[in-house]
């Protein structure tokens, strides 16, 4: 049965096997009570869960909404130049000028390993090139000590550490097989891989107690390629890692909230939609799981992955956009899923096979769309606000509490148009 395998073997059943998630499963695939639940949750021996397993708490909160039309938005050119965004002493003029035209466009691929140093935080968007001479120097140095910290751990050593002995293992096992169809890293002698192995090693004595965890992998490798340096590929990966780090903690707290999250903003977008994989077990959406934990870096291709990176990197147009792309992509198979004679079994096949077979320039449009729409809405729900970051957190009723972000100047407008529907100041609160 493929729930029992889902349970057992996420990676040898689709998910990508990330460690550190059997937990979040067990508790993930537990459906809430309910008369539509005919059969008990299994554990991974085939036997009914016990009631005090963890589950996913109901969302019932966000219906009622009615939303206005959806605003057409198309994409625009990458960034193509750089200097011109400089001043004569190398500092950035308009950050968030340069941000939005990444988020609209993306990067030019020749302009990608100077630019996704200010993006991942290496270089303050408010530094000099003086400074930035001083930063590349300070920190070499700092990621060599470290460096010079596993490297020096003699074999004897090593067999009294189990936990940098575990590492070092998981670290030489995905290694072997993160993105070798890229000439990078392709070989079996490939500097690449060397490069790799090094900076996910060191990246363990800057962060020993979450060390590594499958999955880490696929985030360096693009950054890797793009910065083709072993100091600024460590760097930029301790900034994507301060965005995403508590995906990879154990608890698997952060994971559980954002597909709570995907859930609230998914039952307001297409409630109908919500239903249907509610009435299949499949409300639970963990087959989004791999998507959030890495950022999609397995549903793209790898060149679609540094543009979707680096535009989501921006921040904008709002908190957790990564969820909208998500709810995109949701939508964009809900004509296959809504009427089918899908279940929980074929929606996780099918969803799985979405990989390499998505548009990533359409759905980055739908996404901002969705935003949009969201964002015009005047009686959009606290919680989905909440999670969109258009105002404080909810109290205990369910209320912002706080003034409402809504009611200042737009950040972001619909492409093509003048109007003010684009986002709020306040609300673009960057993941940094």
């Amino acid at each position: 049965m493929i729930l029992c395998e889902f349970i057992q073997d996420p990676y040898a059943t689709t998910l990508g096997g990330f460690s550190k998630v059997t937990n979040f499963f067990r508790g993930a695939l537990r459906p809430p009570e309910s008369p539509l639940r005919s059969h008990p949750p299994l554990d991974t021996h085939g036997t009914p869960l016990a009631d005090d397993e963890p589950g996913f708490e109901l969302i019932t909160c966000v219906r009622g909404a009615e939303l206005g039309p959806r605003p057409q938005v198309s994409r625009g050119p990458p960034l193509g130049q750089w200097e011109e965004f400089l001043d004569t002493d190398g500092r950035v003029r308009d950050p968030h000028k340069v941000k939005e035209m990444i988020f609209r466009g993306g990067i030019s691929p020749s302009l990608r390993k100077e630019v996704w140093k200010f993006l991942l935080g290496f270089y303050p968007w408010t530094s000099t090139a003086r400074e930035r001479e001083d930063i590349v120097r300070v920190k070499t140095d700092e990621y060599f000590r470290m460096k010079v910290q596993w490297k020096s751990v003699s074999e004897e050593q090593e067999m009294r550490n189990s936990l940098l002995r575990g590492y070092r293992s998981l670290i030489e096992r995905d290694v072997s097989r993160t993105d070798r169809h890229n000439k990078f890293f392709s070989g079996s002698e490939n500097p690449g891989l060397a490069l790799l192995h090094d900076v996910l090693m060191t990246y363990c004595m800057y962060n020993f107690d979450l060390g590594y965890v499958q999955g880490m992998s696929d985030l360096l490798s693009p950054i890797l390629f793009v910065t083709q340096n072993e100091v600024e590929s460590f760097w930029c990966l301790t900034g994507f890692m301060e965005l995403v780090h508590q995906n990879f903690e154990e608890s698997q707290e952060a994971m559980k909230q954002q597909l709570l999250q995907l859930s609230v903003l998914l039952k307001a977008i297409d409630p109908e939609l919500c239903d249907y994989l509610d009435s299949q077990d499949s409300g639970s959406l963990c087959f989004c799981f791999r998507w959030l934990l890495i950022w999609f870096k397995r549903e793209f291709s790898f060149e679609d992955i540094l543009m979707l990176w680096e535009v989501m990197w921006t921040g904008l147009p709002c908190s957790n956009f990564h969820l909208l792309i998500a709810c995109a992509i949701l939508e964009s198979q809900r004509g296959e899923l809504i009427g089918s004679e899908h279940d929980f079994n074929t929606i996780l096949k099918h969803i799985n096979e979405l990989t390499m077979k998505l548009d990533l320039q359409a759905l980055l449009c739908a996404a901002e769309g969705i935003f949009l729409q969201l964002d015009t809405c005047k009686e959009l729900p606290a919680k989905v606000r909440e999670v969109l970051g258009m105002c404080e957190p909810c109290g205990p009723n369910g209320q912002g509490t706080g003034v409402d972000a809504m009611e200042e100047e737009p950040l972001i407008r619909p492409s093509g148009s003048d109007s003010a529907a684009g986002t709020a100041e306040g609300r673009a609160a960057s993941y940094h």
